[in-house]
């Protein structure tokens, strides 16, 4: 006669399990987060290939971050002429747009048969006008180098003007060292920016995570989740990863410290030429 287990092996079998599970599950949960950082770099590698494709076809010129509108709807972020739309039918995958590293978002408001995003930082949501609300096209995770790869620079050490002279490929120095694209946190917001300032990159003046948003901390903010490494396209086409290095620093919190005196302060300590290459900003003294 089989005999049946005692109360005791019971309990040690199941602490057994447990132990086993305790060790288990992080290395699972490791493994898993590393699997999403190798997908994101992958669509970062296709993004890349897909706007050097789309270069290809308008004369080797860099696809703009977004125009100004459509004739159907005024309000510029209801229209799809980002580049993301510009380069959507290139790779035709609306996925590869985001970091798998963070769930895909999902529209928060609809405007007539139409969802978007509604952007708490600018707009009541969901009760607001909808002057801030975002067709996808706009809110893409992995964002574009507008002043660093899509446009030229205003040649000082200021907010280039988005409507700069377009930048042809064959302009920029080192195509292997500028950053194209990158993974970006807008403030607390389930969803991001789809281009991101170099200028304001290169030297992230806010280290603090709290229900506030700043461009200069858009980029700087994505490395919660990358674990002080992180990755990007380059405007060769090749994906890798880079770390603080091609940061100038940061600033501890100020109250009096606002954006404008950062950057200043900024500008006189942005003296390393490999981090200029690398945002492709054009400075002042440089």
């Amino acid at each position: 006669m089989r005999r049946a287990f005692t109360l005791i092996e019971l309990l040690v079998v199941i602490a057994i399990i447990a132990i086993l599970a305790a060790i288990l599950f992080p290395v699972f949960a490791q493994a898993k987060t590393a699997a999403k950082k190798t997908s994101a770099l992958s669509n970062m590698k296709q993004n890349a290939l897909g706007v050097l494709t789309y270069a290809i076809d308008v004369d080797d010129m860099a696809v703009p971050h977004y125009g100004t509108g459509t004739p159907t709807d005024p309000n510029q972020y209801h229209n799809t002429d980002t580049w993301v739309g510009r380069v959507f039918p290139y790779v035709k995958s609306r996925a590869i747009f985001f970091d798998p590293t963070v769930p895909e978002p999902k529209e928060d408001a609809r405007i007539g048969t139409t969802a978007y995003y509604c952007d708490k930082y600018y707009d009541t949501c969901p009760t607001g006008g909808g002057a801030y609300y975002y067709a996808w096209q706009w809110v893409t995770n992995l964002s574009l180098n507008s002043d660093g790869f899509a446009y030229n620079g205003s040649g000082s050490c200021t907010a280039p003007s988005r409507y700069n002279s377009m930048k042809s490929l064959t302009a920029i120095e080192s195509v292997a060292d500028r950053i194209m694209l990158q993974p970006t946190q807008y403030g607390t917001l389930p969803f991001s920016w789809m281009y991101f300032r170099g200028y304001e990159s290169a030297w992230p003046y806010i280290d603090q995570y709290t229900d506030t948003f700043s461009w200069y901390a858009l980029s700087w903010d994505a490395r919660k989740r990358w674990e002080g490494k992180f990755s990007g396209a380059f405007a060769d086409g090749h994906a890798g990863k880079y770390g603080r290095e091609k940061f100038v620093g940061y600033s501890a919190i100020n109250p009096a410290l606002t954006e404008a005196s950062s950057t200043a302060q900024y500008c006189q300590k942005l003296v390393d030429k490999d981090i200029v290459k690398f945002w492709g900003a054009s400075w002042a003294g440089n």
